[in-house]
């Protein structure tokens, strides 16, 4: 199998998305700028291979490249989706009788969308080029410091 881009089907299937979601133009719609963000994260010679090659099932850049493009295409089209709601955006919390939704708010989205692009850049870190390791030490937690304070 060719690694990406993955088929909407099993790219809902990975990222356990509604089935009825396999309709929305908007995967196609992204396709093309989720490829484009590996290739310029990756190193030349492994996009090829995804691109192009057929590979077995088990093959771990064929895993890597998958998950990848699944979590990047979350990355890419979260903002735009209305995963059950009655207006714009994704849902936090839902009242017990239906009434009461709370979405996520923009901060929340930022900080989604960066952990699913700090979850890509994982999966594929064996085949990173250098800017796709900046991206990635970038998003990576930082370690807390030891801050020494003198009282004077």
């Amino acid at each position: 199998m060719i690694p990406i881009p993955v088929e909407t089907e099993a790219m809902l299937a990975i990222l356990n998305l509604p089935k009825e979601m396999a309709n929305n133009g908007i995967f196609k719609e992204h396709q093309g700028l989720v490829l484009e963000m590996i290739h310029s994260l990756v190193l030349q010679k492994h996009y090829d291979q995804a691109t192009c090659e057929d590979l077995p099932e088990e093959n771990p850049l064929l895993i890597s490249f998958r998950f990848g493009f699944c979590f990047l295409m979350l990355h890419s089209t979260c903002e735009f989706l209305n995963l059950k709601t009655l207006g714009e955006g994704i849902v936090k919390t839902v009242g017990l009788d239906q009434s009461a939704t709370e979405l996520l708010t923009g901060s929340e989205i930022e900080a989604f969308k960066a952990n699913l692009e700090l979850r890509a850049l994982t999966v594929l870190s064996s085949y990173l080029n250098p800017a796709g390791m900046d991206r990635l030490n970038e998003l990576k937690p930082r370690q807390p410091r030891l801050i020494r304070v003198g009282v004077i």
